[in-house]
């Protein structure tokens, strides 16, 4: 990366390097400039001992609540040819250090920290104290961005509507627009022709951090209340509970328990309900839920206009989008129903 870098991103595998960097007699080339795509930041390391190439997984902040995800989507995504994946982040705990290692995955952070575990590289560099300055999200995942990207991943066409609707759907100001597409568009997410008409581009990999962001940066913003249901009642009984009173359709089910409705052969063992702040009482009421903050019942306000499902619906009750479903199912308990709702809802609409 010769030129100066203009995103978090970029500055996370530059400063990452360092430690590949002082290895002897190692030489790194990169394939690719663009962040955007699904394999960004592929290089090339090699040196007298031979080559070998990677292809980078940024995370800027790996925390405990996204390590299972992220070695999921590793684990299962595509790679290049002849290629292998490298996690790379501002800063990697020992804690996150040992269970990226059990799990076989190398990484490099911009601490120092590196584990490279592939014939014919085996180093291990550990202990490197954190970084005093963490860098901040891109703008495109903080939250009025993962909010626009919910949108086009939803359908991918609206990349193409005009800003006011792109707005007031997204629930975000009109004047971020433009900027936001300007940094998805320098990203390599977004291309535009000559006749100014705009493609959503390097999918897979805007969704896999959209999924992450929802997670960290979203989510938390949206929170209203962790409930457990009252003794004797169970959660596959939601369903019927808001069948039965008169905001029922409001109310948007999702997580565990709208995957279970989507798909079959699944036991939910949690919920995330999307209502309006000014039906929580009244919901939580009547659907016998008490304040928890370890319940299994995650209340969320939805944002925008696009929270819903517009597909299939079962009769008195409302389902949240599939995306919202997937993106609450990052735990290894979940993740063959998020395989399973991931092909049969998401990719027919990202065009794969």
């Amino acid at each position: 990366m010769s030129r100066k870098p203009i995103f978090n991103d970029e500055q996370i595998i530059h400063n990452s390097m360092k430690a590949i960097r002082t290895l002897p007699q190692t030489k790194i080339d990169f394939m690719l400039q663009k962040i955007g795509g699904p394999f960004a930041g592929t290089f090339h390391i090699s040196g007298s001992w031979g080559d070998k190439y990677y292809y980078i997984k940024v995370i800027p902040k790996l925390t405990p609540t996204l390590t299972d995800l992220v070695i999921h989507q590793i684990k299962t995504s595509p790679a290049p040819q002849n290629s292998s994946p490298l996690l790379v982040s501002h800063y990697i705990s020992p804690q996150m250090a040992s269970l990226l290692k059990q799990k076989g995955i190398e990484y490099a952070d911009c601490a120092g920290n590196l584990y490279l575990n592939q014939m014919p590289l085996y180093i291990e560099i550990g202990g490197q104290k954190h970084p005093p300055k963490a860098p901040g999200s891109d703008r495109i995942f903080r939250t009025a961005g993962l909010k626009l990207v919910y949108l086009l991943l939803r359908n991918p066409q609206v990349v193409n509507a005009t800003y006011r609707t792109l707005a007031d759907d997204a629930g975000i100001a009109l004047g971020a627009i433009g900027d936001l597409f300007s940094e998805l568009e320098k990203r390599g997410n977004i291309a535009v022709d000559n006749n100014g008409t705009r493609d959503l581009k390097a999918v897979e990999e805007l969704l896999q951090r959209w999924q992450l962001g929802y997670l960290e940066t979203l989510r938390p913003k949206l929170l209203l209340q962790r409930c457990q249901l009252a003794s004797g009642y169970d959660i596959n009984q939601i369903p019927e509970q808001l069948q039965k009173i008169a905001v029922g359709k409001e109310v948007l089910i999702g997580g565990e328990l709208g995957a279970a409705i989507l798909t079959s052969k699944f036991q939910p063992q949690s919920a995330v309900l999307y209502l309006q702040p000014e039906l929580q009482l009244k919901t939580m009421l009547q659907l016998h839920l008490v304040p928890d903050p370890d319940g299994d019942i995650t209340l969320l306000q939805p944002f925008g206009s696009q929270c819903h499902w517009s597909g299939w619906q079962p009769d008195g009750i409302t389902l949240a989008d599939p995306l919202l479903t997937f993106a609450e199912l990052y735990g290894s308990a979940t993740d063959q129903v998020a395989d399973k709702l991931y092909h049969q809802y998401l990719i027919p609409r990202l065009g794969h």
